[in-house]
């Protein structure tokens, strides 16, 4: 009890002196700092940007020092050191004051750079449609001075909100072009470091998005060179965390388990994000689940729908952790959970739904557009320069003129063969070409169709033709999986003579019969079936026997001439008149 009082008096005294110590930086040590340069401030600040208490100092300092001299840019880089080493909602204060005082002159980096900051902060709390917004103005002002950092930089971000679209191949390209503008600044001229390493640190996350595993793991390995050697252990804690997903991915658990235990030991991990913290449980609870330790799972999963909901920061992988829960408790018939998860991950997804809708039209309106407009416009300008210029821009706006005119004319002439083809489809004479055929004999192949045509004798040609008959009259062709081989196995034949009997009698391929059979059955299905409609493509192909949804769409317009996407919206347009009516 003694040696505790002990304690407790030493901790006391220990904050009292830390309490005074902090005291006299911000008073005294902040005001001497003031008199010493803009340079020699900065250097300092930057060599102690891993302790964030002494940055701040070198901050205050130099943010003294530019009010003194009523400098309006140096008192805007003082507000983004100080930003740079704040709290999320300080750094936003801080940014606004930089807004407030710059917007208003011409400068080639602000207040471009403080919009680009408050981009960055909304975007690691969650807030995508925020961080677009900001993305939006310093795209602007990037554009207008030309500044070609600036361009990278709002690049780099609108990679981070497609790779959470989902959009990875559009975000892998912009990546890819921020990784190179970075790395040949750094190699050449040991600028934008930081920028470079994050870049990596961003295309390993794609990477491992689209399964590219090697390739996530080898520049991954890359950035944390780079960021050990730079002592950036921020960067660090994230690629650690990449590196883990690489392999859970590749099934390596252990060395999962080893990255991320590491990165939590780090000293930076604790300030992180919300979103280092939610991946971090979630694939914590993926890899115990894979390892069948559902205790350690279920504890880190349901982590992550405390950290999701406590700081409203949703990305679209979390939807993960919700269906391992449900999972986990469907399989211990715990009904009550179950339905409490399920709940959940509707929440979850309404949020998505909500916020990405939104992000995936803003990108695409507010800064695609502008840029292409604006590429558009250098080019004009750049043509403006020769003597030819108004006939080359008539003859341009001419072309383009003609090109949506016929673009228009297609998409119409498109439209009304498809609505044709779904009024052929609608009319109830037009029975199949295939599905419930009756009974086909010998007799009913050409005159000049003889057994001997195909060399299988008509006996086996006739229990095949039977075969096929009840094939197609108990919908066997809705099983996954069929082939060939697995079909000729139940009719006790030869795939090779099932192949041939099907070439002859029903003049296609295996696959194009059992696909028109399947197609078939799904136009007459969707027609009088209203609850069959609400299905998703996805689940409506599953359910006939295609694997994806892209072979399921592509036998349908094979099939029929249309996509399935567009009969379903004239099933659901033709019901709701008749319901109006």
């Amino acid at each position: 009890m003694k040696k505790n009082k002990h304690k407790i008096i030493f901790l006391a005294i220990l904050m009292f002196l830390q309490n005074i110590y902090a005291q006299e930086i911000n008073e005294n040590n902040i005001t001497t700092l003031a008199q010493k340069k803009y340079t020699e401030l900065l250097e300092k600040f930057n060599l102690q940007l891993n302790d964030s208490v002494k940055a701040r100092v070198y901050a205050q300092a130099f943010l003294l020092k530019a009010k003194q001299d009523t400098n309006i840019i140096k008192k805007a880089n003082g507000y983004y050191m100080l930003a740079t080493v704040s709290e999320h909602d300080n750094a936003l204060l801080y940014a606004d004051s930089i807004i407030t005082i710059t917007k208003n002159i011409n400068d080639f980096d602000y207040p471009a750079k403080a919009y680009l900051l408050k981009a960055r902060v909304f975007g690691s709390k969650g807030y995508y449609q925020k961080s677009m917004d900001e993305l939006v103005k310093a795209n602007l002002y990037a554009n207008k001075n030309d500044n070609i950092d600036q361009k990278f930089k709002t690049k780099y971000f609108i990679a981070i909100l497609k790779n959470n679209l989902g959009e990875y191949q559009e975000s892998l390209e912009l990546l890819q072009s921020t990784v190179n503008y970075y790395e040949d600044k750094f190699t050449q001229h040991r600028e934008h470091e930081y920028d470079y390493i994050k870049s990596l640190y961003a295309t390993g996350t794609v990477y491992n998005a689209i399964k590219k595993y090697d390739s996530a793991y080898a520049i991954n390995k890359k950035a944390i060179r780079l960021s050990l050697k730079s002592k950036d252990s921020i960067l660090y804690t994230r690629l650690l965390l990449t590196t883990a997903m690489a392999h859970y991915y590749k099934k390596q658990y252990q060395p999962g388990l080893d990255s991320i235990n590491k990165l939590k030991k780090l000293r930076d991990y604790k300030i992180q994000g919300p979103g280092t913290a939610e991946r971090v449980e979630l694939y914590l609870g993926k890899i115990y689940f894979s390892q069948n330790n559902f205790d350690e799972s279920i504890y880190h999963l349901k982590n992550v729908d405390s950290i999701a909901f406590s700081t409203q920061y949703f990305f679209p992988k979390i939807r993960e952790a919700y269906e391992l829960l449900i999972k986990y408790y469907k399989e211990r018939k715990n009904t009550d959970k179950q339905i409490f998860y399920i709940d959940k991950l509707l929440t979850v997804d309404s949020i998505l739904d909500n916020n990405f809708k939104y992000l995936s039209r803003q990108i695409n309106e507010e800064y695609s557009t502008p840029n292409l407009i604006l590429e558009k416009q250098e080019i004009i300008d750049s043509l403006e320069k020769t003597n030819k210029t108004k006939i080359i821009v008539l003859v341009i706006l001419s072309i383009v003129s003609l090109v949506l005119l016929i673009v228009l004319f297609l998409n119409e002439k498109k439209k009304r063969t498809y609505k044709k083809r779904f009024l052929e489809l609608l009319d109830n004479n037009k029975k199949p070409s295939i599905h419930k055929t009756e009974a086909i004999t010998i007799d009913k192949k050409p005159e000049n169709a003889k057994p001997t045509d195909i060399g299988i004798s008509e006996i086996i040609v006739n229990d095949i033709l039977k075969n096929l008959e009840s094939f197609e009259k108990n919908n066997e062709f809705l099983e996954a999986n069929l082939t060939v081989s697995s079909l000729s196995k139940r009719f006790k034949t030869n795939s090779k003579y099932l192949s041939k009997v099907i070439n002859m009698h029903k003049d296609k391929s295996f696959s194009n019969y059992v696909n028109e059979l399947r197609i078939d059955y799904v136009v007459e299905e969707l027609k009088s079936n209203s609850k069959f409609r609400k299905y998703t493509i996805k689940a409506i192909a599953n359910e006939i026997g295609f694997n994806t949804t892209e072979a399921f769409s592509k036998s349908f317009y094979k099939t029929t001439g249309i996509y399935p996407s567009f009969f379903l919206k004239q099933l659901e347009k033709q019901q709701f008149n008749t319901e109006n009516q």
